[in-house]
């Protein structure tokens, strides 16, 4: 398990590098967002809240 760090906060999230491997590891509840530089993240859907305003968006399923 790995983490996106913002500001003070730590998200637990799982990182991949290829969106289809993303969407084969996330399961219901969780949502695949995209950061800046081009990375894959899943992460509980009621994490996205905090981190729309950085610049991550969702990849849909």
């Amino acid at each position: 398990m790995a983490f996106i760090i913002v500001d003070e906060m730590q998200i637990p999230a799982k990182k991949f590098e290829d969106e289809q491997e993303a969407k084969k590891e996330a399961a219901d509840k969780e949502l695949i967002v995209k950061d800046d530089e081009g990375n894959f993240w899943v992460i509980d859907e009621e994490n996205y809240s905090k981190l729309e305003a950085y610049g991550y968006t969702i990849i849909e399923l």
